[in-house]
């Protein structure tokens, strides 16, 4: 299975983001309001025609129509969101290799959390450039190689236990440490701001987390494998725990880019 193959496999029916949106929602003791900085830097006029790339379960484009954005809202991902579109929101199933849009479609690109997941980032740079148009701004975001440190760390011990080697995380490949040097090759400015929060789940609910991450692992376990992984979690963070809570810093960088 190629990487398009697989991700399109693990997000198919949006239980994978929806699990982990909501331990956000739930837990976020530090919250960074990722959708409000994004509006505020690059999509503050209502009228402006905005792309997001790798929309996953559509809440940037429905936190903004919600808001009364009149400009046109299209969402692109390998599985879309199933929702139904309006007059000004559509979503559809497309490549950030190949957008299905014509040149300089639009004032605004987005792209959250997606880039770590796009392999020939050659092929979909020069797409987002071809699609937006003259003076528009293209925002990219990526975490940090230094959230969530117990996932990281409980992912690093099940590799070694199941005898798998290294683990590869999506922000080996693109991370808010590499974002704005690597989107500087392919942008004439980039600007980079970083945003720091913090998640505070509780032991249990954290072992949910951990399970709704297993579907991207390069290489998914068996069920038999699954249930004694989730078994080592829940033991690793009994121990781990503060006052029945697994605490995870978070960073976030957001680089805005334009072509000239």
């Amino acid at each position: 299975m190629n990487d398009k193959e697989h991700f399109r496999s693990a997000y198919a029916d949006g239980r994978v983001l929806t699990s982990k949106e909501n331990i956000h929602a739930r837990y976020s003791s530090k919250p960074i309001d990722l959708h409000g900085i994004v509006v505020a830097s690059c999509c503050a006029s209502t009228d402006l025609s905005v792309l997001d790339i790798g929309c996953g379960t559509g809440q940037f484009l429905e936190y903004l129509s919600s808001r009364g954005h009149r400009g046109s809202l299209v969402g692109i991902d390998l599985a879309p969101p199933d929702i139904p579109d309006t007059a000004g929101k559509r979503y559809v199933a497309g490549d950030a290799e190949a957008l299905p849009f014509e040149d300089e479609s639009f004032e605004t690109v987005t792209c959250l959390h997606t880039l770590s997941h796009i392999r020939d980032l050659d092929a979909a740079m020069a797409e987002a450039r071809r699609v937006l148009r003259p003076g528009g701004i293209y925002a990219a975001t990526a975490n940090s190689l230094t959230s969530y440190p117990t996932v990281d760390r409980y992912r690093r011990r099940v590799h070694q236990l199941l005898g798998r080697g290294e683990a590869t995380f999506t922000t080996t490949y693109l991370n808010a440490e590499n974002l704005a040097p690597t989107l500087s090759r392919y942008w004439h400015t980039t600007e980079l701001h970083t945003y720091d929060g913090e998640l505070r789940i509780p032991t249990t609910e954290f072992v949910e987390y951990f399970a709704a991450n297993i579907p991207t692992w390069d290489r998914e376990p068996t069920a038999s494998q699954r249930e004694e992984i989730l078994h080592w979690v829940l033991g690793w963070a009994l121990l781990d725990q503060q006052d029945d809570h697994i605490i995870e810093p978070k960073r976030v960088a957001l680089v805005l880019c334009t072509a000239q």
